[in-house]
């Protein structure tokens, strides 16, 4: 656990004690191993609560949906703040109303990863500690570049891109050489291959809508799943509900997806959401150039039109 800098917890007291926030979101230590909890802070005695390291996985800025209207201070890691952007391009937040600590990301942690490791379930990893590089689990330790999130493997943009004050070091921009390599091994499938992988990948999904709380991008007041009138779904475990879900959401998000992985570290079942989605980033970039959450002033493809647009794609 590594409290924050004096002179952030400082500036995020100010912007309390000022009232130029209503309250402050970031991390705190969580009570499960290798899990930090997201801390909703009002008290400006109360900013020693928070702190970053790898721990901290959770994209704050999907709780920015119940906070509409008011003025808050956020942290965000490099993919978070590229949410923010695309909620401010939907008209879901104002910049004046946000104030944003930016923090850079080498990577978070993957407790599963751990727990594989030494061998046992994830239930039974009852304690472990990250010292420096390293993660410490009784008298075993692995390095923790060895246990990051496989999404943060292939991250090529691990600084904010949108803060008011920044925490620590900024980090290099390594380029990676092919951040969509899982989704062109996808692709070489046959499209009877491709079709049974969807179909595993959904058979663990029960629909508990873990990924759909997670994601920023997931903030209508009625999800279709929800709605009674009409009714969309049934909320079963039969292969057909699940994968409707599974195909409206990962469409709904075209265009949209910031590819912050926060809705596969959700999902207790493991599902690779993060395959389906990152399949239509790809096609974003490919057909329309656009890379979601990365410019504040673009339009996302799917809200506006060009002279040039390629059909030849849809037709």
């Amino acid at each position: 656990m590594s409290s924050l800098p004096t002179e952030i917890q400082q500036q995020i007291a100010d912007w309390l004690s000022t009232g130029e926030i209503d309250l402050f979101i970031g991390w705190e230590q969580g009570s499960v191993p290798l899990g930090a909890t997201p801390a909703f802070v009002r008290d400006p005695q109360d900013v020693s609560r928070l702190i970053w390291d790898a721990t901290c996985e959770n994209n704050l800025t999907a709780y920015l949906a119940k906070f509409k209207g008011q003025k808050v201070g956020i942290m965000v890691k490099g993919c978070d703040a590229r949410a923010i952007i695309g909620l401010m391009q939907e008209g879901q937040w104002t910049r004046e109303n946000l104030r944003i600590v930016g923090v850079s990301c080498p990577g978070v942690v993957d407790a599963r990863k751990v727990a594989s490791a030494l061998g046992i379930t994830l239930e039974e990893l009852d304690q472990a500690e990250i010292v420096d590089d390293t993660v410490v689990v009784g008298d075993q330790s692995f390095a923790l570049a060895d246990t990051i999130h496989d999404m943060c493997q292939t991250c090529n943009r691990r600084n904010p891109n949108i803060e008011d004050v920044h925490l620590g070091e900024t980090l290099p921009e390594t380029p990676v050489d092919d951040p969509f390599g899982h989704v062109g091994e996808m692709e070489a499938l046959s499209s009877d291959e491709r079709w049974a992988r969807f179909q595993a990948e959904t058979s663990r999904c029960n629909l508990c809508f873990a990924c759909r709380n997670a994601c920023p991008l997931c903030y209508c007041t009625v999800c279709f799943a929800d709605r009674t009138q009409p009714q969309w779904l049934t909320t079963t475990s039969e292969a057909e509900d699940v994968q409707f879900f599974q195909i409206m959401r990962t469409f709904h998000l075209a265009g949209r997806c910031v590819g912050c992985g926060a809705c596969t570290r959700a999902c207790p079942q493991g599902v690779n959401l993060r395959l389906f989605l990152d399949k239509l980033r790809l096609d974003a970039q490919e057909v329309f150039g656009y890379t979601a959450g990365v410019d504040p002033e673009a339009q996302p493809p799917l809200r506006t039109y060009r002279q040039d647009d390629p059909n030849d794609t849809f037709l």
